[in-house]
């Protein structure tokens, strides 16, 4: 049995990707990157959902929101962390109750919030 938490970072900046990557596995996440809207939505259209989606709402193809939208419908909006440069967006989809941060965030925040998302995949719990 592994305790090893799995991450899907769907962000277009590639350095900004690299920085989370390292930054998630530091706290023990494997991390898989994504850098278009178009590929990410094919990745979490299936089944098989990482623990957490960290995923940038302004992405090529598709974005960030119509992901969130289509995850959030399956019931799996939970396991997401929406994060932005674009402070009214991020406080319009916390207001909503998503999980969101503006970009660029300190790392300790960063860390903690994906910590509590990973935490709530072995919870049964919808409410807030």
């Amino acid at each position: 049995m592994t305790d090893m938490k799995t991450m899907l970072i769907v962000e277009d900046d590639r350095d900004l990707a690299n920085l989370f990557k390292i930054v998630m596995e530091m706290i023990g996440f494997t991390v898989q990157m994504i850098h278009d809207g178009r590929q990410g939505l094919e990745a979490l259209a299936g089944q098989s959902l990482p623990d957490v989606v960290m995923l940038d709402m302004h992405l090529p193809g598709v974005s960030g929101e119509e992901i969130y939208a289509m995850l959030n419908e399956r019931g799996e909006g939970w396991r997401v962390l929406l994060c932005s440069a674009d402070v009214q967006l991020v406080e319009r989809y916390r207001s909503m109750g998503a999980k969101a941060l503006t970009k660029p965030t300190p790392v300790d925040d960063l860390q903690r919030v994906v910590l509590e998302i990973a935490a709530g995949n072995h919870v049964e719990c919808s409410s807030a």
